[in-house]
């Protein structure tokens, strides 16, 4: 009779780990989204902050609904060879890109950032990867037709999860003249697989980011920047992505940085990848 007990204890215990892990799977499925993306939508601070003009855009997407963004001149002499299209991570709002902005001001270029749908004072609705992408595209689109900006002398400019959405702007808009990738992860799945080492998260994903699998068909100059003491995404990603990018690509590992410091504590090979990249704009490849 014990023997039946303690079996009988052992096949529930197994059936309760079970439909807990089951329940684990369900809720990742189901709230992969909210767990990508964590949007605030109160913008707190902007350029003028930290003394740095610029002037506010409402950018149209095709839902009738609207991308916030920032235009940062770069009041240059004389004009700036090369525009940067800024494409931020996946939490926040603009107002917490301000030091990242003024630290890219330094390269004398106009940047044009923007908030994602669902993030600050964009528009709804929450956001997802193929609205990122259509968000990217509508603001590329903004520039080039609204702005007369040449597509060969834009270079976007992804941090983080944007560096993703760089990278698939690249497949659905070139030509353009480059794009930088600071602090770029491989995949969501690769990521969710870091957090999650149980779970078959590549099973359920509908959000992808599969920055991998993608960058060795671009056919442009691609400058990767990665801190070696990212805690948030390993610089062995940075590796694998450079390893999987066509030439010509630089990557450039920023000893010391963190997630959100590798450009602005970069110094001078982060200026000048980035001017040698401005530099190969409008043709001068």
């Amino acid at each position: 009779m014990a023997k039946i007990g303690l079996s009988r204890l052992v096949a529930s215990a197994v059936a309760l780990v079970g439909v807990t892990y089951v329940g684990f799977c369900a809720y990742l499925w189901t709230q992969q989204r909210a767990l990508i993306f964590q949007p605030q939508p109160v913008v707190r601070r902007t350029p003028r902050d930290v003394g740095v003009a610029f002037a506010e855009l409402d950018i149209p997407v095709a839902d009738g609904g609207a991308s916030h963004a920032w235009w940062l001149p770069a009041n240059a002499s004389p004009p700036a060879a090369a525009t940067l299209f800024y494409l931020r991570g996946n939490d926040g709002n603009l107002g917490e890109e301000v030091e990242r902005l003024a630290a890219l001001r330094r390269h004398r270029l106009p940047i044009l950032a923007i908030d994602y749908r669902g993030f600050g004072k964009s528009s709804g609705p929450a956001p997802s990867e193929a609205q990122v992408y259509a968000d990217a595209m509508a603001a590329w689109d903004h520039l080039v037709r609204s702005q007369g900006v040449e597509p060969g002398r834009i270079i976007v400019y992804g941090h983080s999860l944007g560096g993703a959405v760089a990278v698939e702007l690249a497949r659905r808009r070139a030509p353009m003249c480059g794009i930088v990738l600071e602090s770029t992860f491989t995949s969501i799945a690769e990521m969710g697989r870091r957090q999650y080492p149980i779970v078959p998260v590549r099973w359920f994903l509908t959000e992808r980011f599969d920055t991998l699998s993608k960058i060795g068909r671009l056919g442009v100059p691609i400058v990767l920047i990665h801190g070696t003491s990212d805690d948030v995404v390993p610089a062995t990603m940075a590796q694998r992505l450079y390893e999987a990018a066509s030439a010509p690509k630089q990557l450039i590992l920023v000893a010391g940085a963190g997630h959100e410091d590798a450009m602005p504590t970069g110094g001078k090979p982060v200026s000048e990848a980035i001017a040698e990249l401005a530099s190969r704009c409008g043709g001068g490849r």
